[in-house]
């Protein structure tokens, strides 16, 4: 006779445990239990060794680059140029034979990485290219695009996103504003798009179970990239009489960004830092909107008026931190969702 799988036979672990807490089988606090019986003091020494790996890759990266500098007038333009090829190389070929220890190969292609943007920049130095900076950070972020694709590497991603950033940014700076006169705010629509861009398709990336796309850190920092391209012309439209279509579409998009990243991370995944980014992000536009009025109707700035600024924002500040805390309180007498 067959016997059947009970899925209470199955030995716990912190993905099982965290995945029936997320669907609201279990309470908060039995979640926070299981994880002080389930996590093992090894876990911290396996988190501790990978930190200490992305930190030495970092300081090695930052010598090779400092050794670039301290010697440049020493080293001949192809000892320059081969002996960066040869560590891309190296370090394209490692990770290769490594790729059996994934994190480790992982980070030697970051390396590699980022080592093609010190070769471009050497390279434009060693023969005067004349290339503007945005070429070099374009042209970097297409050159490892594809190990961007087959690394799956959520660090790996970040960088080129900063890389695309940057790049954007020096396309407005060089070209775009003095030879096309675009204007500073269809600048951080761009960049809010493009971030905005990069957070959907982390969302997506979790619901498709690609672990690589799952950090938090990623929403976290994507979501205040998003914010802050945002809040900067809407601050504007706040601030000056003079304003344009592309102010109003700037401070549009930013409420529906808010409403709907309010609603997706209370109701769909629950995130209390995205919360308080939203909340934050709303008190420092209502701040500036009052001090805006409060300093114009004020014919002769005093002391009072100061004064009566600072209890305001600290009236705002206070009851943003109150209402975030009994929200908490709520979602945890309630069991409302999880954290994702």
């Amino acid at each position: 006779m067959a016997m059947i799988n009970n899925p209470l036979d199955k030995k716990a672990d912190l993905k099982t445990i965290r995945k029936l807490y997320q669907d609201g089988f279990i309470k908060p606090e039995a979640f926070q239990a299981a994880q002080a019986v389930l996590r093992s003091p090894a876990d911290w020494f396996i988190w501790a060794g990978q930190l200490l790996l992305f930190i030495g890759s970092a300081l090695v990266l930052s010598g090779i680059i400092f050794f670039f500098a301290y010697n440049w007038d020493k080293m001949g333009r192809f000892y320059k140029l081969g002996l960066l090829e040869g560590l891309i190389l190296a370090c394209a070929v490692s990770s290769q034979w490594l790729w059996r220890k994934k994190l480790e190969a992982k980070v030697l292609l970051l390396s590699a990485a980022v080592l093609v943007g010190v070769l471009m920049a050497v390279y434009g130095q060693i023969y005067q290219t004349g290339a503007d900076a945005y070429e070099l950070f374009t042209g970097w972020a297409a050159l490892i695009f594809g190990w961007v694709l087959v690394c799956e590497f959520a660090a790996l991603w970040f960088v080129w996103l900063v890389i695309l950033n940057t790049g954007l940014i020096f396309y407005w700076v060089q070209v775009g504003h003095p030879a096309h006169e675009y204007s500073y705010e269809l600048l951080w629509l761009a960049l809010a798009g493009l971030n905005g861009a990069a957070l959907i398709f982390r969302e997506l990336g979790a619901l498709a179970k690609l672990e690589w796309l799952n950090g938090r850190w990623l929403r976290i920092i994507l979501f205040m990239a998003l914010l802050l391209a945002l809040s900067i012309p809407t601050t504007q439209l706040i601030v000056d009489w003079h304003v344009t279509g592309i102010l109003w579409l700037s401070a549009g998009i930013w409420i529906v960004a808010a409403g709907l990243g309010y609603w997706l991370y209370r109701f769909r995944w629950l995130d209390f830092l995205v919360l308080g980014l939203i909340v934050m992000n709303a008190c420092y536009l209502l701040i500036t909107l009052i001090g805006k009025n409060l300093f114009d109707y004020v014919e002769h700035e005093e002391a009072g008026t100061y004064l009566l600024m600072a209890m305001i924002i600290l009236a705002i500040v206070s009851a943003a931190a109150l209402w975030l805390r009994l929200l908490a309180q709520k979602i945890k007498k309630t069991g409302q969702g999880g954290l994702q």
